[in-house]
C-alpha cells in the first residue's frame, strides 16, 4: 500500500507525462493516458508521506540519534516539484489540446456528462462518449451498491484495526505493545501537537468519514430534499481529506524500516496494520464511487413539484 502511493503513482505520473510529450510525434493514442491522469492525482501522497517521516522521526528520537542525510533534501525537492506538477496539471486543458471538442447541433435532452473527460454531449451510436470513448450514461452504474459495499467493508475492517495490536516495539529486550489509540497516548506523553495530528488522521478522520458517508448514502435512499449544498460540500470534503487518513499507515511503515536493531531495538508489525490500511482505502473508494448526481435527482424532483404548484396557483 505504501509503495503504491509513494513510488508506484509518482513513477506512473512521470511516465504518463513523458508519454504525452513524445507520443503525438508518432501518432499514438493518448486517450488512456489522459483518463489515467485524473485518477493519479488522488492517489499520489508524497506530501503525506513527508509528514509521516517527520512523525516517525519524533517517535524514535527518544531511542536513538537522528541525522539528516542528503536523501532528505532530494525527497523534499521531489515532493515540491510533484506538488507543483499536480497544481498545474489540468486534464481538461490537455483534452482540449489533443482532442478539440466538437459541438454538433442535437437534441439537448440527450446530453450526458462524461465523468471521465467532463464533456457534455450525446452518446455515439455505441452509447460511448464521442470524446474519450468511455461508456456514457445518465448515472454511474451500481453507484449506491458499490459505495455501500466499500463502506460496510471499511466498517468491518475498522473493528479489528482498532482492537488488535498494530505494532510491537522491543527496547533492550523489553516488549512494548501498542494499538492505534495506545500509540497515540504514548506519543502524547512526549509531544502533544504531533499526537494531536496523528489522532486526527488515524482516529477522527476515518470514523468521521464513515459517519458522513453513511448519512449521505442514507439521504439518497430516503430521498432527502434538504441541505443539498451542505451535502455536496461534505462529499467534497470527504474526497479531499481522505488522503490524510493514510498518515498513520506511513508512520508505521517508516518505523518498521528505520527501527530494526535485533534485540537492542526492534519494531515489528501486527495484523491490525493490514485491516487499518484496507479500511482507509475502502473509505476513499466509497467517496470516489458515489455519484453525487443521485443527490440532485431528489432535489430536482422537489424543484419541479414546486414549479408545478406555483403555476397552478397562478392559474
Amino acid at each position: 500500500m505504501v509503495a503504491f502511493c509513494t513510488v508506484g503513482v509518482p513513477v506512473t505520473l512521470m511516465a504518463s507525462l513523458l508519454y504525452l510529450f513524445f507520443a503525438p510525434c508518432i501518432g499514438m493514442n493518448l486517450r488512456p493516458i489522459l483518463l489515467l491522469l485524473e485518477k493519479l492525482k488522488a492517489w499520489m501522497m508524497l506530501d503525506i508521506y513527508l509528514v509521516g517521516l517527520a512523525v516517525a522521526a519524533i517517535k524514535i528520537r527518544g531511542f536513538s540519534d537522528i541525522e539528516i542525510g542528503h536523501g532528505l533534501v532530494a525527497y523534499l525537492t521531489l515532493t515540491l516539484l510533484s506538488l507543483l506538477t499536480l497544481i498545474h496539471l489540468n486534464p481538461d486543458q490537455l483534452w482540449l489540446r489533443f482532442y478539440p471538442r466538437l459541438h454538433p447541433v442535437i437534441n439537448p435532452e440527450r446530453y450526458r456528462l462524461c465523468l471521465a473527460c467532463h464533456l457534455t454531449s450525446a452518446p455515439d451510436p455505441r452509447g460511448h462518449c464521442p470524446h474519450c470513448h468511455s461508456p456514457l450514461r445518465a448515472r454511474r452504474r451500481h453507484s449506491l451498491q458499490k459505495s455501500w459495499a466499500a463502506l460496510i467493508s471499511a466498517i468491518v475492517f475498522l473493528v479489528p484495526a482498532n482492537l488488535l495490536l498494530i505494532s510491537i516495539l522491543y527496547v533492550n529486550g523489553a516488549r512494548k505493545e501498542d494499538t492505534i489509540l495506545s500509540g497515540i497516548i504514548s506519543l502524547a506523553n512526549s509531544n502533544v501537537p504531533v499526537a494531536t495530528v496523528v489522532f486526527i488522521a488515524s482516529i477522527l478522520v476515518p470514523f468521521t468519514k464513515v459517519i458522513v458517508l453513511s448519512s449521505l448514502l442514507l439521504s439518497i435512499h430516503l430521498r432527502s430534499q434538504r441541505s443539498i449544498m451542505t451535502r455536496m460540500r461534505l462529499l467534497r470534503a470527504m474526497i479531499w481529506i481522505g488522503r490524510w487518513s493514510m498518515l498513520d499507515l506511513f508512520v508505521i511503515a517508516l518505523m518498521m524500516s528505520l527501527v530494526n536493531r535485533d534485540q537492542l531495538l526492534a519494531f515489528t508489525l501486527d495484523p491490525a496494520v493490514f485491516y487499518f490500511g484496507a479500511a482507509l482505502i475502502l473509505t476513499i473508494l466509497t467517496a470516489e464511487w458515489l455519484d453525487s448526481r443521485l443527490m440532485w435527482d431528489t432535489h430536482g424532483t422537489r424543484f419541479n413539484n414546486t414549479r408545478i404548484n406555483t403555476n397552478c396557483d397562478q392559474a
